[in-house]
């Protein structure tokens, strides 16, 4: 990691008149690299299991020579297994990493950050004007990426029941294959199918919340899952620290720094 990506917090350069902000180191580089890994398979596990379940292109001629199912189904396999190491890394994470990817960014244990939970929600509902203030995740957004990753792991699990009906040895028939043998096939290429949905529909949400978000703070949220950094107001981050979803400068460095 950089030095600049290890420093402490600093106030950007602001033109006169401006709101001072402060730049802050939030999400860390392999967060980064996961949610972009994560991102990718969505989108390539969606549209080759969409072709698998309904295939939307056809070929002519034998089999032998226009093998775009078995192509596809390949395709669909590489990314579910690369899917998987990145969901099995961000739990992981979720305990060796900072403040920031830590596992109380998505279970609210403190009264405060249930406070903030049921503030996110009076927001959404439009009886509050504006998000209370976080730095990392808000308690709101911290439990649907805790029931989302439940969904993942239940798409996870069918994929790979699924994947191996033809296969009747090896660790992933021992780990998975009981699954088909007690709910049945159908069963368990049906709720394979409506987990996809869900995860979609998911996607759609956590795409607008991040630019309404962004657009009422002008935190720069939506970039800093490139860059990894935010821009806050002092007064953000002090209400932030209020909510228990945030911090100092000292604490802050202190979490970059480990």
């Amino acid at each position: 990691m950089s030095a600049q990506e290890t420093s402490a917090p600093h106030a950007s350069p602001i033109a006169e008149g401006a709101e001072a902000r402060e730049t802050l180191y939030v999400w860390d580089l392999l967060v980064r690299i996961a949610h972009w890994l994560n991102v990718l398979s969505i989108v390539v596990l969606s549209v080759t299991g969409y072709y698998i379940a309904s295939p939307f292109i056809t070929t002519q001629g034998a089999a032998t020579d226009n093998f775009l199912m078995g192509a596809i189904r390949f395709t669909h396999f590489l990314f579910a297994f690369i899917f998987t190491v990145t969901v099995l890394f961000r739990i992981y994470w979720a305990l060796a990493g900072n403040r920031w990817a830590g596992w109380r960014q998505f279970i609210p244990t403190s009264r405060k950050r249930l406070r903030a939970l049921g503030r996110m929600g009076r927001y959404y509902a439009f009886l509050r004007p504006r998000p209370p203030a976080v730095v990392g995740h808000n308690p709101l957004a911290g439990a649907a990426y805790t029931a989302i990753y439940v969904v993942f792991a239940i798409q996870i699990a069918t994929g790979f029941s699924l994947y191996v009906l033809p296969d009747h040895t090896g660790v992933l028939l021992w780990l998975f294959g009981w699954i088909t043998a007690i709910f049945g096939v159908q069963p368990v290429r049906l709720v394979h199918d409506l987990a996809m949905w869900v995860i979609i529909a998911f996607t759609i949400h956590h795409v607008y919340s991040a630019v309404l978000i962004d657009i009422e703070e002008r935190s720069g949220l939506v970039s800093s899952i490139v860059t990894g950094y935010k821009s806050l107001t002092p007064e953000h981050i002090a209400e932030a620290r209020e909510n228990d979803a945030g911090a100092g400068r000292a604490t802050i460095h202190e979490q970059e720094r480990g």
